[in-house]
């Protein structure tokens, strides 16, 4: 079984130095861990102000400093989530041989989902993240630039490689990233009761059919 603090993006005692770029703000790291973990514990995002000032020891006029409301701390919070999220994505990429990167990929955010008590926090991460996107799209975009970066990048390299078809890396990188959220989504709402892996096996083969070598595709 995954250790939660060394496979999942999303333990609670994550590092969260980097968090939104500003890292010599003490503050800000406690009040992003106080949020994280009062989500984890609670397995939803019902916590108020109050309760992230006291459990960060903080303030609030320090918190008010740090974030003009709850959610530009919820924004901070997925922020630094995608982050590492990505981060442990594109390791996991790197070690797969040059024919798997690509359903390395794929399949990789699916692992997170089989960490013990991984799923109410995800569950509450995702309905957060599709009212955020309404509410703040412009930030919610920003976000989820680390997954989609990656994503465009292996899509490239596959196509390079002459693994794909060629394309639109950029267009088909953004396609496939928004197929797994959609499924991760699912998932995490028990819309789809399957083993997490075995949904990311079936997504991986939509994808290979979709974007195989037109020659592939002809014979």
């Amino acid at each position: 079984m995954m250790t939660l603090q060394a496979e999942s993006p999303f333990g609670r005692k994550a590092d969260t130095s980097t968090v939104t770029g500003r890292a010599d703000d003490e503050t800000l790291q406690r009040l992003v861990a106080a949020a994280r973990s009062l989500m984890w514990e609670a397995g939803s995002p019902t916590f108020t102000v109050n309760q992230v000032v006291m459990a960060a020891g903080s303030s609030l006029k320090s918190f008010y400093r740090c974030f003009g409301s709850k959610d530009d701390l919820l924004v901070a919070l997925f922020a630094d989530d995608a982050r590492r999220g990505a981060e442990l994505l594109a390791r996991r990429v790197e070690k797969a041989p040059d024919h798997e990167r690509l359903r390395t990929m794929v399949t990789g955010l699916f692992g997170f989902l089989g960490v013990e008590r991984q799923l109410p926090y995800a569950a509450a991460l995702v309905s957060e993240h599709l009212r955020l996107a309404q509410a703040h799209p412009e930030e919610l975009a920003v976000v989820r630039s680390p997954f989609v970066a990656l994503f465009e990048a292996e899509v490239g390299g596959a196509m390079e490689r002459g693994e794909i078809r060629p394309g639109e890396a950029g267009g088909d990188a953004r396609m496939v990233f928004h197929l797994v959220l959609a499924h991760l989504h699912a998932l995490v709402w028990h819309q789809i009761d399957d083993d997490p892996d075995e949904v990311g096996s079936k997504v991986w083969a939509f994808c290979a059919a979709a974007l195989r070598p037109r020659e592939a595709t002809a014979r």
